[in-house]
């Protein structure tokens, strides 16, 4: 049935060359959303640093995201199966594009989850379709989601990760504050500390990885993902350890150099470990 029905797609492309496929409206829709949900990153980090340092600073987006989109796309560019897009398909290209004319890169944020729920939804298993739609459905959380619970949740989130200081370091909590009886510091868990950005970007890889090379969900898949979320939470909770143990040098830590090791500590170990679950499938494609 399902060969019947893409050869008849197949067919119907034949007589319409002009016709867009469902893949490649797809591919537009993701990109666009995508593009303009990262915009107000990338305007930030240009007026801030200026053109040559935020392209080097890929214009403030994580790697990580610039390998989500291409690794989306290119599922769905590689594997076009030729079937015709439908009203359906046109009537959410034509929300996404109208998202993306507001000045709010939020709204393309919310356009792109629902593109890519609908791709899940109507894709079958384990086609390219929702196997694109499930990478961007994670992106929207480190670009949206992410952002949106720890505005409304900030208090328990950021209480969380200073009980997991506390805990490294013997040091006294009320809430999000933390003080070490041993320097007499004391800190602030604000939520430009919190772990929440980083476990979006980790399940975003986890999730890339997984669909870009066909990994069978389940719970050795699962246990990958657990475990670079924590490596992304145990690099922070160091980091903020660190700033409480050397209090002399908050600012390199907070902002200069101890910022930018613990960055590539997190990408790298989130990279190595969700590689390594995969590896069967990384190093052997079927």
């Amino acid at each position: 049935m399902a060969a019947d029905t893409a050869a008849l797609a197949r067919s119907r492309q034949e007589h319409d060359p002009a016709a867009i496929t469902r893949h490649q409206l797809f591919f537009g829709i993701f990109l666009l959303a995508t593009l303009n949900a990262m915009f107000g990153n990338a305007v930030s980090s240009v007026a801030v640093r200026g053109w040559v340092w935020g392209a080097a600073n890929l214009f403030g987006i994580s790697a990580i995201l610039w390998a989500a989109l291409v690794a989306g796309l290119a599922i769905l560019a590689e594997q076009d199966d030729g079937r015709p897009a439908n009203r359906s398909d046109f009537a959410l290209a034509a929300l996404v594009f109208t998202a993306a004319l507001l000045p709010a890169p939020a709204a393309s944020a919310l356009a792109l989850t629902f593109a890519s729920g609908w791709a899940v939804t109507i894709g079958g298993t384990g086609s390219p379709l929702r196997r694109s739609g499930i990478i961007f459905l994670a992106t929207t959380g480190a670009l949206l989601w992410g952002r949106l619970l720890l505005a409304y949740f900030s208090r328990p989130l950021l209480d969380i990760d200073a009980a997991f200081v506390t805990s490294l370091t013997g040091a006294e909590q009320i809430g999000n504050v933390i003080r070490s009886g041993e320097t007499g510091a004391r800190l602030v868990v604000a939520p430009g500390c919190s772990s929440m950005q980083g476990l979006s970007l980790a399940l975003v890889f986890w999730a890339t990885v997984n669909q870009f090379y066909r990994v069978p969900f389940g719970w050795k898949a699962a246990g990958w993902c657990l475990a670079a979320l924590a490596a992304t939470v145990g690099v922070n909770v160091l980091r903020i350890g660190a700033m409480l143990r050397w209090p002399e040098h908050l600012d390199q830590i907070h902002h200069g150099w101890g910022w930018l090791a613990a960055m590539w500590a997190t990408l790298i170990l989130v990279v190595a470990i969700c590689l390594y679950g995969a590896r069967r499938e990384v190093f052997d494609p079927r």
